[in-house]
């Protein structure tokens, strides 16, 4: 029997693809899903799809995923890359070694810089079959650079069926999920036709068929596998015949299940041809003929004959000469006939087999787990063994196979509490929060060793802290710590996780003293990673009390350690820290080299947790110095990462610059939806300082016209200023702010309370021109005192802030008289002259105008040579046009990555265009060049 080859039922799909195709071709790239039950014919699909992508001159990289592919990190995106056609020297250090396995993270950062290497040379398919196998790193990567490359010629198609409610938590469906929020519906392949179904019927008897086979074939639902099985059972036993060109079912006693169909084909093969099908169904990925010789007892030259008995109808052979099922369902179908001992028994050789061969640790682990008693207790060892390997790159998968050790170990086991204990770790690295507590419970409930219990509150409370839960991050961490006998080194972590999260509660002193004793204890136990974390601790508690030389200091001392003694120190980044007291010190220069650097050490490490702060500290530098426009980016680069690593915490502080930056520009919409998306956040039990997410909101209702319910939304605030000055440290300009609202709806004392906290705050920290300048410019607003209001000039514009200048010099021009407002007010003009600075700029020139000033000269931005986008979009663009990679742009402009792609997102939107040689076009012709 014959399988068929012709693509049938699938016009609309093929069309649509086509056209996909074409697009790519062009230049344009782009995702998309597959979507349908085992057997429906996504796999054939995608085969057509490739083909034509080949005559279209794509390169194509394709791989279809494994259900043990879940077992080694990078191995479905890396496997396909390494493998494309034809073969690119963009990915030959893929070919030679398999550097996932050793340097995972340093592979994902590389795999972007060849992509688009690959890209730039011709149009790129990454096609992943049954991706809902793939593995855990491979669905992280490419999460991160569907966004990163959508500039670039780069198209993605990701086959899958639908989740169960067994498997719907995997990464591969997660992957498939997040991207169907995020963009269009996915192609679904639906049930033939039973015109279609008789032509399938018909090719693979290799005869027309009569109404009898076209009614069994029907009751297969239109699923052209089952179909295809079923015929092929049929024939197996003689009960399908052809008779004069056409073939006619007989007898009653059919196959009443796919399954049965299967085993109807394999009980036709010969016995140790059967055997062997049976015995490599084990495998859940592709292996090579020596082990199922090994598998099987057998000499090797006496398998390859049962090999090629079993190509017709279930083997097939890719090009590196592996062996795998022609479907996963047929895998599965014949696993179920082997009996459980029998089961048993082979997947204690396979464990065997794969341990010998080098593979990952995971994939042992699973065919331990399912040999039997004993098998799951080595599983569990080496899992155990290796848990903090694996909670790096593969922590789901780790966990998962923890589960299911679990369930091998009954509750009376003396083990079972340290083996909850590590699972609820592996889950807390993984943010499965939810199944991490209800098992971290039941492991509490039963009682622990007393380092075992504090590690797993530990490994709990670092979690919440990560995902913005830091009542309970602190409640797990003075849990842990009631034990009086812990070592020094866990006490230390203990405590510099709860510095951090106390700081966000509000709980400074408190704050400060557990950071202390995490940097005493961490440095007595060598645990630097706990001392720097302690440190940035100390660090944040100090700027938020108005203490920026400490919050300096502690920030310095933090780098400096891990300077001196690296190692997971490093992985802490204290520069982040140190970037932001030396912003709120108007250092911006250093803090810019600081971020710079800092980014560089991240990109090293593969540290993706701290990507969305270094952009929340990049934003804030770029808003602080009037590079607004950049600073829109940043924080809308770093919302997308956080989002991405579900860092709800970081979201928060970066949505408060994004309203912030929104009000600027006179976007209330926009500012709205920002907010609209904090509430969400908070509703979810995701805590924020106040001055990252109720200033922002204030700011908003002010410049709408609601200054009673700014107001009444900051009355906590005002009261708080005298101990918690940070708002005032980080943005000066908001202490005129402050005033002006209570002032406006009437509360003098609040109004002087602010004058107070800052000349406290500038009396705190000599030779802050900032400071000094908002404690002047919040005593000027207040008493009406235009020498005031000049001196606040004086030190902004020392200070370098060009928005806190701006404000003080159009206070100025208010109360002022005579011909110096006049001035005053065009300076304040020329100063808001930056794009994204539109709601002050209106202002300004509504009071020119009222001072009998005429028109403004020379103050809007600068234009751009496409008059479309703003400067550091032409600067992108310009780089684009010399066909240089994103990579090479962030190098180029020394900005990051993230920063690159957002720009290139509004780029290609300003422009109407989707590919980048349009983009190329239009910068060639606005320079008017005719080549």
């Amino acid at each position: 029997m014959k399988s068929s080859r012709r693509l049938l039922g699938r016009d609309a799909e093929v069309a649509q693809l086509r056209r996909v195709l074409d697009d790519t071709a062009a230049g344009a790239g782009g995702w998309h899903t597959l979507t349908g039950p085992p057997g429906i014919g996504k796999s054939r699909l995608l085969r057509a799809v490739i083909g034509l992508a080949t005559e279209r001159q794509i390169t194509v990289a394709v791989r279809e995923a494994f259900h043990l592919d879940q077992a080694a990190p990078l191995v479905t995106l890396a496997g396909a890359l390494r493998d494309c056609a034809p073969a690119t020297e963009a990915f030959g250090w893929l070919a030679h070694r398999e550097p996932e396995r050793s340097d995972p993270f340093g592979t994902l950062q590389r795999l972007r810089a060849s992509l688009e290497e690959a890209a730039r040379q011709r149009p790129l398919l990454i096609v992943i079959d049954d991706a809902q196998w793939m593995d855990e790193l491979s669905a992280l990567a490419i999460r991160e650079l569907i966004p990163a490359l959508e500039s670039s010629p780069v198209r993605w198609l990701l086959s899958h069926r639908p989740p169960s409610a067994d498997d719907r938590d995997r990464p591969g469906h997660q992957l498939i999920q997040r991207l169907s929020r995020d963009g269009g519906p996915p192609i679904r392949l639906g049930v033939l036709s039973e015109p279609d179904i008789a032509r399938l019927s018909a090719d693979l008897v290799g005869a027309r068929v009569d109404n009898t086979v076209v009614a069994l074939a029907a009751s297969c639902g239109g699923n052209p596998l089952r179909t295809e099985q079923l015929l092929k059972a049929l024939l197996a036993t003689g009960q399908l015949v052809v008779a004069d060109g056409i073939g006619s079912v007989l007898g009653d006693d059919l196959p009443p299940s796919f399954i049965e169909a299967v085993r109807e084909v394999v009980d036709t093969r010969t016995g140790r041809a059967g055997g062997l099908l049976r015995a490599v169904s084990v495998f859940g990925r592709p292996f090579g003929a020596d082990e199922a010789a090994r598998l099987t007892g057998q000499p090797i030259g006496e398998v390859y004959p049962l090999i090629s008995e079993s190509m017709a109808d279930f083997l097939i052979e890719d090009h590196l000469g592996r062996l795998s099922f022609a479907h996963d369902s047929v895998r599965l179908a014949v696993y179920s006939m082997v009996p459980r001992l029998m089961r048993e028994q082979l997947h204690a050789e396979a464990a065997a087999i794969t341990s010998d061969s080098g593979r990952p640790a995971l994939e042992i682990a699973e065919h331990q787990l399912k040999s039997g008693r004993a098998g799951a207790a080595d599983a569990v060892r080496m899992v155990r063994s290796m848990a903090g390997t694996i909670a790096r790159v593969a922590p789901g998968a780790a966990a998962d196979v923890m589960l299911r050790a679990l369930d091998s170990v009954g509750p009376g086991d003396p083990d079972r509490p340290a083996l909850i204990a590590d699972t609820v770790v592996l889950l807390a690295s993984a943010a499965r929060l939810t199944e991490a507590r209800r098992l971290g419970d039941e492991a509490l409930r039963a009682g622990l060793e007393p380092e075992t219990e504090a590690l797993l509150l530990l490994g709990l409370a670092e979690a919440c802290k990560h995902g913005g839960l830091n009542e309970m991050s602190i409640r797990y961490c003075a849990d842990a710590l009631a034990h009086p006998e812990l070592p020094a080194a866990v006490r230390a972590r203990l405590h510099a996780v709860r510095a951090h999260a106390l700081c966000y509660l509000g709980e400074l002193e408190q704050a400060d003293g557990a950071g202390a004793q995490a940097d005493t204890l961490g440095q007595a136990s060598h645990d630097y990673g706990a001392a720097v974390f302690g440190l940035t601790g100390r660090s944040l508690v100090a700027f938020t009390t108005g203490r920026l030389h400490d919050s300096y200091a502690h920030a310095r001392t933090a780098t400096d350690l891990v300077v001196e003694h690296g190692g997971e120190a490093a992985h802490r980044h204290p520069r982040i820290w140190l970037s932001a007291a030396l912003i709120t010190l108007d250092r911006f220069a250093e803090a810019d080299q600081v971020i710079r650097a800092g980014r560089r050490e991240s990109d090293r490490f593969g540290s993706g947790w701290a990507d969305p702060l270094w952009h929340h500290f990049q934003a804030t530098l770029y808003f602080a110095t009037g590079r607004l426009e950049e600073a829109e980016v940043e924080a809308e680069s770093g919302l997308a990462v956080a989002e991405q690593h579900s860092a709800h915490a970081l979201a928060m502080p970066l949505l408060g610059t994004m309203i912030r930056l929104a009000v600027l520009r006179g976007d209330f919409g926009t500012a709205q939806r920002r907010l609209e998306r904090i509430r969400g956040l908070a509703a979810d039990g995701v805590t924020a300082v106040p001055e990252d997410v109720l200033w922002p909101e204030a700011v908003l209702l002010a410049a709408t016209g609601d200054q009673q319910a700014a107001f009444t939304l900051l009355r906590g605030l005002y009261a708080a200023l005298p101990h918690r000055p940070a708002l005032l440290a980080g943005d000066p300009g908001a202490a005129a702010g402050l005033v002006r609202i209570a002032r406006d709806t009437g509360h003098p004392d609040e109004a002087a309370a602010v004058v107070r906290a800052a000349r406290d705050l500038a009396a705190r920290n000599p030779g802050s021109h900032a400071a000094a300048g908002a404690a002047a410019h919040a005593a000027g607003i207040r008493r009406g005192d235009l020498a005031g209001l000049l001196h606040a000039v004086t030190e902004f514009r020392q200070a370098g802030r060009p928005l806190a200048l701006a404000a003080a010099l159009e206070d100025a021009a208010r109360l002022g008289r005579g011909e110096e407002p006049l001035r005053w007010c065009r300076e304040a003009l020329s100063t808001v002259s930056m794009p994204g600075a539109e709601q002050p700029r209106t202002r300004l020139e509504r009071l020119l105008d009222e001072l009998g000033g005429g028109t403004p000269d020379g103050t809007a931005p600068a234009a751009t040579r496409l008059p479309e986008l703003t400067p550091a979009e032409q600067r992108v663009a310009d780089e684009v046009a010399k066909g240089k990679t994103n990579i090479e742009i962030a190098e180029t402009l020394f900005i990051s990555r993230h920063t690159v792609d957002a720009h290139l997102r509004n780029i290609f939107a300003k422009l109407g265009v989707r590919r980048r040689s349009e983009v190329a076009v239009r910068v060639t012709r606005a320079n008017g060049s005719t080549t």
